[in-house]
């Protein structure tokens, strides 16, 4: 009887422990922000069809590093045009489009830097003709 009731409280206890922590990824739209352990990225998708990919960069601290935006002609066969990166001190908070025009547009990243200031600053990001610059 013991020997029984010993094998059951194993089988019970073990089948309790189970838990399924590999839940599956939700399924993320192209405009959808991302902001996790792995840092900041979004996808903005312009007048024009184009998308800008926003990103902090990969295994850098979440404090300071760098910000990539980088323009598809189509994100999802990944047909890259070009991309720009500049440093930045503190976590990407968003990335907004400010003009969409046909021929011309404008995102503003805002950063705000870590500890306790929390302090807000802003980097624009032009596209014309198919050229990404700071400005």
């Amino acid at each position: 009887m013991m020997k029984c009731f010993g094998v059951a409280l194993l089988a019970v206890s073990l089948c309790g422990c189970s838990v399924n922590i590999n839940k599956p990824a939700k399924q993320k739209s192209s405009s959808e922000v991302v902001q996790a352990d792995t840092g900041y990225s979004q996808a903005l998708t312009l007048a024009n069809g184009y998308s800008l990919v926003v990103s902090e960069g990969a295994l850098e601290p979440r404090s300071i590093g760098s910000v990539t935006v980088a323009l598809y002609r189509d994100l999802s066969v990944g047909d890259f045009v070009s991309a720009v990166s500049f440093m930045r001190d503190g976590s990407v908070l968003k990335s907004s489009l400010v003009e969409n025009g046909s021929d011309r547009q404008k995102i503003t990243v805002t950063m705000a830097t870590a500890g306790s200031g929390n302090y807000q600053n802003s980097q624009s990001v032009c596209v014309v003709n198919q050229a990404l610059s700071l400005c």
